[in-house]
């Protein structure tokens, strides 16, 4: 009985001595990414084809009467826009974030994932905007300075429900308080297309 222990034990103890030996260059420890905003619409918090009304986002229809709506697939939610059956002439819809802060804006990028079904004209589009004049109202969304970003966006071209990362988007140039949009232009006969976002994120490399 005591050979079997002894035994077990110079086992075990082999074992620790081969696995302690192993290079620090086997384990990588992710780098921790400072984040400013992030926003993945959790499952438990959508309301399925309501308006979209998370707090400190503003949902707006800049034309026609469609808005940014709530949905979830495969325990996942995300925010999606379709001018599909409004009948109307012109369906633009905002869906712009809270104001948060990015400090001096020194390394720091924003990141989202879009998708799109039906969409087969580029007039039927989605455009990311940045603002640093916003007042959080709607009236106030036409009347503030909006740059548009260069982002990486689902299109005409990816149809099929494909997930595309934008890439990281540079905000550098950027400081202290600002407001990120969402914007689709569409309508409800020939550019009746959908998109979905999900996944945003602003942090500091």
């Amino acid at each position: 009985m005591k050979k079997i222990i002894i035994s077990v034990f110079l086992l075990s103890l082999s074992l620790g001595v081969m696995t302690s030996c192993s290079k620090e260059d086997d384990f990588e420890i992710p780098t921790f990414k400072p984040l400013f905003f992030g926003e993945n619409f959790p499952e438990g918090d959508i309301d399925y084809n309501a308006d979209f009304d998370f707090p400190g986002w503003v949902n707006y229809a800049e034309t026609g009467s469609k808005k940014w709506i709530e949905r979830d697939f495969n325990n996942s939610g995300y925010i999606q826009f379709s001018p599909f059956g409004s009948g109307q002439a012109s369906n633009i819809g905002w869906a712009i974030t809270p104001k948060f802060s990015i400090g001096d804006g020194q390394g720091v990028v924003f990141s989202f994932t879009s998708a799109t079904n039906f969409v087969d004209n580029p007039n039927n589009k989605l455009e990311v905007f940045i603002s640093t004049n916003y007042n959080g109202t709607e009236a106030g969304v036409l009347t503030a300075n909006w740059t548009q970003l260069n982002a990486v966006v689902a299109n005409e071209t990816t149809n099929g429900y494909v997930y595309i990362p934008s890439g990281e988007i540079d905000l550098s140039d950027y400081s202290g308080e600002i407001n990120i949009a969402f914007k689709v232009t569409g309508n409800g006969t020939t550019l009746d297309g959908l998109f979905q976002v999900d996944d945003i994120k602003i942090y500091k490399k």
